[in-house]
C-alpha cells in the first residue's frame, strides 16, 4: 500500500492544509484522496511534487498490504472500544 504520511508531514511543516494542494492544479477531490491513501496516478503525483519542489519519495512510502491492513484493523478495534466506553460513561453519568 502506498501511503502519504510524508506528504501530510510536509504540509504540516509548511503550515499548509490538504486543500492547499489544489494550487498545484489538481482537482478539489484529490487532496482528500491523498489524505485517505487512495491510489494516485503519476500525473497527479508529478503536479504535487512540482508544486512542493520535492521528490516522490519525500511524499509517499510503500507499506506491505498486510501491515497496513493490520494497523487499520487495530485502529478500528480501538475506536470501537472508545465508543463503547463513551456510551458506558454517559450511562453512568445519567444515573
Amino acid at each position: 500500500m502506498i501511503v502519504y504520511k510524508k506528504l501530510e508531514k510536509i504540509l504540516q511543516d509548511r503550515n499548509m492544509q490538504w486543500k492547499s494542494l489544489c494550487d498545484a492544479g489538481i482537482s478539489v477531490n484529490m487532496p482528500a484522496k491523498f489524505s485517505k491513501n487512495k491510489p494516485m496516478n503519476t500525473d497527479i503525483i508529478n503536479k504535487v511534487c512540482e508544486y512542493l519542489q520535492v521528490q516522490p519519495s519525500e511524499i509517499m512510502e510503500w507499506i506491505p498490504d498486510a501491515e497496513y491492513n493490520k494497523a487499520n484493523e487495530e485502529i478500528a478495534s480501538i475506536e470501537q472500544q472508545i465508543a463503547e466506553l463513551e456510551a458506558k460513561k454517559k450511562q453512568l453519568q445519567g444515573k
